[in-house]
């Protein structure tokens, strides 16, 4: 396949489902040596990330048998399927903007199947956010993109009840961010949103969306758009625990160590002690040895501590060779 540097109009198109972004035309993961710490599953070197129902996206070029598309989006680049992508005219795009601009909405719940009279559209989760038309009496009307029989988008309108989707920007309440973390919570980690889950960095963005605050996709990225950065990373590990617990502030406060990074939601007392709470989407914490992995996999509340009692010999979160506050202002 090639790829020209001439600008098509006709390559524009918006993603009507959810679909993996993958590196190479296949559906087929390359892992590496699963004895191996940290290898194999759920790591798909393949696996990129994740596009969301009306993504915009633009295609450079198509695999020989039609499948596979090879496109750029907002936040990310790489192949999607071609069924999961309608081409989109000036008509279209003059509509959904004017759309967007006028009324912008978030899901809030996971997963939520947008569907009408037995006929399945695409799965929605927070991460997503589309146009609407009307809300009345805790429901929404959002604007659906769907692929018709030539290819092309065209919007269906389809009801959805105010604990799936609200209006954008939502207020950044505490009951707000809880409703959210109740349904992203205990979800399954996936490198690359692998089958669709959230890894670390996927997590944060998607639950800080709905509130209007849009992140770039990979963690070191994420933590450097924070309004401001403060890097202790030359500070012991639990002076950046003290820190975090007397300088941070909840749900708005990045927590980025190298690989990872997680949001701190305030401080809870264990023995005695202040220690800063965090949410994040973890595969693990490793030991001293670093030869096995105390597997975690999902999306958790995990306290900060200098050490773990019940496995003294994991390496603590706070002592990584870089740690980096991004705060959110």
């Amino acid at each position: 396949t090639q790829i020209d540097n001439i600008y098509h109009a006709s390559r524009r198109g918006i993603m009507v489902r959810e679909s993996l972004v993958r590196a190479l035309p296949t559906d087929d993961p390359l892992f590496n040596d699963p004895r191996q710490a940290g290898e194999g599953y759920p790591f798909d070197n393949l696996q990129m990330s994740s596009l969301r129902p009306g993504t915009p996206v633009y295609t450079l070029t198509k695999s020989k048998d039609q499948r596979w598309q090879y496109v750029v989006s907002p936040a990310v680049t790489g192949w999607v399927h071609s069924e999961d992508i309608a081409s989109t005219d000036q008509k279209f795009i003059t509509q959904w903007v004017l759309l967007a601009h006028k009324q912008l909405g978030a899901f809030i719940n996971a997963p939520v199947s947008v569907h009408v009279a037995g006929v399945y559209y695409f799965t929605g989760r927070p991460g997503t956010i589309l146009p609407f038309r009307h809300q009345r009496a805790g429901q929404f009307l959002i604007a659906a993109p769907v692929r018709g029989s030539n290819g092309r988008a065209f919007i269906h309108w389809v009801w959805l009840s105010g604990n799936e989707f609200t209006a954008m920007p939502w207020k950044m309440t505490p009951e707000n961010i809880a409703v959210l973390m109740k349904a992203m919570y205990g979800a399954p980690y996936g490198w690359g949103n692998f089958n669709f889950y959230n890894d670390c960095s996927a997590e944060i963005r998607s639950l800080l969306m709905p509130f209007g605050i849009f992140l770039p996709r990979h963690s070191s990225a994420q933590v450097e758009a924070a309004g401001r950065v403060v890097d202790l990373s030359h500070k012991s590990p639990q002076m950046r625990i003290d820190y975090l617990t007397r300088y941070g502030k909840p749900f708005t406060t990045l927590v980025y160590i190298p690989g990872h990074i997680m949001l701190y939601i305030g401080n809870t007392t264990m023995n005695g002690q202040v220690v800063p709470m965090t949410y994040q989407n973890i595969w693990g914490l490793r030991p001293n040895h670093a030869n096995s992995r105390s597997i975690i996999g999902e999306a958790v509340f995990l306290p900060l501590l200098r050490f773990y009692p019940e496995s003294p010999e994991l390496i603590s979160l706070a002592g990584k060779v870089l740690f980096k506050l991004g705060y959110i202002e």
